[in-house]
């Protein structure tokens, strides 16, 4: 029962970030949601893996259904400076993580998976094939996120007008 509780919590969580119109509503107001019933309930509730593994199907499906021959023909010519900028920030993740699992009280593939820049299902989800901590990981990126939507458009503006555009880019607004 406290499955389809902590379900429900997720969904009315969702929701409600998109009413408010949280950047990433589905998976913050879905964390947030399901964090809430947690603190509340006080029971922790593991989903069932068969339920867990569906999740990651769906998450897998919707990365795929997003490559095409288009988008193939875009990324050659960001192949090279893909890969450098890739390997340059999965390094830098990685050392971090090893950081702080050294110095935290974390083991290391919480720490890894919660340095390392990536979609946060996708991070989550891979977490937890590998046994972590993924409601850690979710919190570290959940702040991440938090910190680069609220920086990234207000340093998109200062770089634009620092250019002598003087208006944001589009899109670069609330």
């Amino acid at each position: 029962m406290t499955v389809i509780g902590l379900l429900a919590a997720a969904l009315l969580g969702a929701l409600l970030a998109r009413l408010g119109r949280v950047p990433l509503w589905p998976l913050i107001g879905a964390i947030a949601g399901a964090g809430a019933f947690h603190a509340i309930t006080g029971t922790p509730e593991n989903l069932p893996r068969a339920l867990e593994i569906a999740a990651q199907v769906v998450v897998g499906t919707v990365v795929g259904s997003a490559l095409g021959p288009s988008l193939i023909r875009v990324f050659r010519s960001l192949l090279l400076p893909g890969l450098l900028a890739v390997v340059t920030i999965l390094g830098v993740g990685v050392g971090l993580g090893a950081l702080l699992s050294h110095w935290g009280d974390v083991d290391e593939t919480v720490a890894v998976f919660g340095m390392v820049p990536g979609g946060v299902g996708e991070l989550v989800a891979a977490t937890a094939s590998l046994g972590g901590d993924s409601a850690v990981v979710a919190g570290m990126h959940l702040i991440r996120l938090v910190v680069l939507l609220t920086v990234l458009p207000l340093l998109i503006r200062w770089l634009d007008r620092k250019a002598g555009g003087g208006e944001a880019a589009p899109g670069a607004g609330s």
